[in-house]
């Protein structure tokens, strides 16, 4: 009879679970953005830049919050199911976590064919990856399993998109899938109308292409 204590058995997930937990969950702009501005409220940042274009079907999410290292990056950033509320229910600053079990992040990382993230804590070194989506699709119709997928590796231009800040993240997505619809004025109404942060923290203002 085999001693249970050597086993060495464990579980073996399928990157095809991705999609069963909600990669195609959002498919509207708006709740996207939605997504990216949650995460930005949860990291206690006081400033959001959204930059759009439209017409390459582009975005920028620029935040000046806590940013993460390269262990937060691995264990909570891209750790599908990490609850923010395991340590309590409000950040630093005493916010109320707006993420949950990070099941909408999937969406927000699937709704681009490539996403970019870049971030830093302060004092800290840059660190982020790049999520190839077409890759990741290939992975996930092989039925791969989860270590078989590695984020890319940041070039020099993705480090630069934090050049000047101290601490934050930046988020780009490239070939927004199903492009960007909507018009700039319909977004600041939108973002205005259902992300009333500021009735809980004044001091967290959301800028879209500089207004």
């Amino acid at each position: 009879m085999n001693d249970e204590k050597d086993s060495q058995f464990t579980f073996n997930i399928s990157l095809a679970v991705l999609n069963s937990l909600g990669r195609n969950l959002y498919r509207n702009f708006i709740t996207i953005l939605g997504e990216a501005i949650s995460n930005s409220w949860d990291a206690d940042a006081d400033n959001v830049k959204i930059i759009i274009n439209r017409e390459k079907s582009e975005m920028l999410v620029i935040d000046d919050g806590d940013g993460m290292s390269a262990s937060d990056f691995s264990g909570k950033f891209l750790r599908i199911g990490y609850s923010k509320r395991a340590n309590g229910s409000n950040s630093r600053k005493g916010r109320p976590y707006i993420g949950r079990k990070g099941i909408g992040k999937l969406a927000l990382l699937s709704c681009a064919n490539r996403v970019i993230i870049v971030t830093k804590k302060s004092g800290d070194s840059v660190t982020g990856g790049v999520i190839d989506n077409s890759k990741l699709d290939e992975a996930i119709q092989d039925d791969r399993d989860h270590e078989s997928y590695k984020l890319e590796g940041l070039s020099d231009e993705d480090i630069r998109l934090l050049d000047g800040i101290d601490h934050g993240t930046v988020i780009k997505f490239i070939n927004l899938k199903g492009g960007i619809a909507n018009t700039l004025e319909n977004i600041r109404k939108t973002i205005a109308l259902y992300f009333r942060f500021s009735l809980v923290d004044k001091s967290f203002k959301i800028y879209v292409d500089g207004n």
